[in-house]
Formats: C-alpha cells, sequence, structure tokens
C-alpha cells in the first residue's frame, strides 16, 4: 500500500465545504470581471465547449509544481498559500497533454536511473537493445513468475529487463529475505530464475543487500506501487500487472 499523502491528509479540507465562519479564514473578495476572450470561446481538443460560467479566483501567477518526497503532487502559489490538487494539462492545438503525467515519467526515468549498482538484477537484451523495461517484482508472486517465464523471449526481442526487489508483503518478510539473497549471490540472474522457480537459495545476505531491498521496496511506495509485477517502459509509462512478450515488446517499440 502506498503511504499517506497529502490527500489523505488534507481529505476533509479538500473534499468538505467549510465555511469561512467556521474556520476562521478570511476569504478575499475577488472582483467580478469581463472572462478572457480565450475562455469565452473555449475549444478542447480542437472541439468548442460550452461554459456555465467563468469566475476569477485570488491565484496569481507564477504557479509551482510541487513535489512531495511521497510522490505527491501538486500547483500552488508562490507564498504556499493556494493550492490546486490535480493534473495540469495544456490545451494546445494538438490536444489536451497531461503535464503532469510528463513530469511524472521523466521523474521515474530519473530515479531509477539513480539506482546504485547492486541495487537490481539485470538480464541485458541479445543482440540490438530496442528498449529496456523497469520491473519492481516479488518472488512469491504468482504473474511475477509467468512473466519471468517469458524472459528469454524479451531478451531475444531486443527488451532488457531490469527487476527491481519490491517484497508485498514488506521489508521484514520471507520474501524480502529472499530477494536479498539473490542481490547477494554471485550470480544474480540465475539465482533470480531459481527463487522464481522455489528453489531454496544458500546465500546469506549481507546488510548492504537488505538495504537495497528496502530501497527498492521504499522506491515502489513512492511511484504508487501497490501490486506486482509494476513495470515501468522506456518512456516512464508505467502499469500493473502482466503482459504477455508480445505485447509487451509492441509497449516498448512505442505500438
Amino acid at each position: 500500500m502506498k503511504a499517506p499523502n497529502l490527500l489523505c491528509a488534507v481529505g476533509l479540507t479538500l473534499m468538505m465545504p467549510v465555511s469561512a465562519q467556521a474556520t476562521g479564514i478570511s476569504v478575499p473578495d475577488v472582483p467580478d470581471s469581463t472572462p478572457p476572450a480565450a475562455l469565452q470561446e473555449l475549444t478542447i481538443n480542437g472541439q468548442p465547449v460550452t461554459t456555465d460560467s467563468v469566475r476569477r479566483v485570488d491565484l496569481e501567477g507564477p504557479i509551482y509544481e510541487v513535489r512531495l518526497r511521497n510522490g505527491d503532487t501538486f500547483y500552488s502559489d508562490a507564498q504556499g498559500r493556494h493550492m490546486v490538487v490535480g493534473s495540469l494539462y495544456d490545451n494546445g492545438p494538438d490536444g489536451l497533454i497531461n503535464v503532469t503525467e510528463q513530469h511524472d515519467r521523466q521523474d521515474r526515468l530519473d530515479q531509477l536511473i539513480a539506482i546504485p549498482e547492486g541495487g537490481t538484477v539485470d538480464y541485458p537484451a541479445q543482440g540490438e537493445e530496442i528498449g529496456r523495461i523497469t520491473v519492481f517484482t516479488d518472488t512469491t508472486c504468482p504473474y511475477c513468475q509467468r512473466l519471468h517465464q517469458d524472459i528469454d523471449q524479451l531478451t531475444q526481442a531486443g527488451v532488457a529487463v531490469r527487476y527491481v526487489p519490491f517484497p508485498r508483503a514488506g521489508s521484514h518478510s520471507p520474501a524480502a529475505n529472499q530477494l536479498a539473497q539473490v542481490l547477494c549471490s554471485q550470480s544474480t540472474t540465475d539465482a533470480m530464475t531459481r527463487a522464481f522457480h522455489g528453489e531454496a537459495l544458500a546465500s546469506r545476505p549481507s546488510k548492504s543487500c537488505r538495504s537495497a531491498v528496502d530501497d527498492g521496496f521504499s522506491l515502489g511506495q513512492q511511484f504508487g506501487v501497490q501490486g506486482t509485477p509494476s513495470i515501468v517502459l522506456p518512456n516512464g509509462g508505467m502499469g500493473e500487472g502482466y503482459i504477455p512478450y508480445r505485447k509487451l515488446v509492441r509497449l516498448v517499440r512505442g505500438l
């Protein structure tokens, strides 16, 4: 489960109407003004829309995107007084573009690049690489085991696979210990395959290997991982669940 976030912390404030008199918060009067012409003749994805009302709010630019360490994103004025929670869209000539999701994707890729050596199990592509997927995985997860059965087909198709340990039951579970054993094995790829097959591993995990599993679990929580396998594509897009390898190869190719 994802850690309690900003939405949970301020949910009552955001979701329930509360009068200014009840809270003691002064709400400034914003004088009515003629709506901008662009909002009077608004188009979205090239289609005209009919607005019911347009009202100015007391939110002045510049507006900042604020990201919390637990992965939450919101938008705020410079004073941190007025905030908007949700996705920001660019209503451009080519249609709506989810700017928040674009930033999320790049942020994921940047954090994955920063994982130190020894924190993942990597299966390189055979021949020319067409792209790399990163999989948050648990060796006790049936759908992770099913995805691993496709590892040869994926790598033969040019897909590099990078496993990040994510023990679903937490950092102190038997799966976490087994993932730490994998990371501490002489051949991590062989050990991962054996673990997926249910074989016992003889390696004794070091403190650094256990820490790497903890780090993988924390990163997955930050990404909002709630189930395994969770797959991050080369473009930073992310989804949960088993995907047949042919479809996964198409996704890696951007098809």
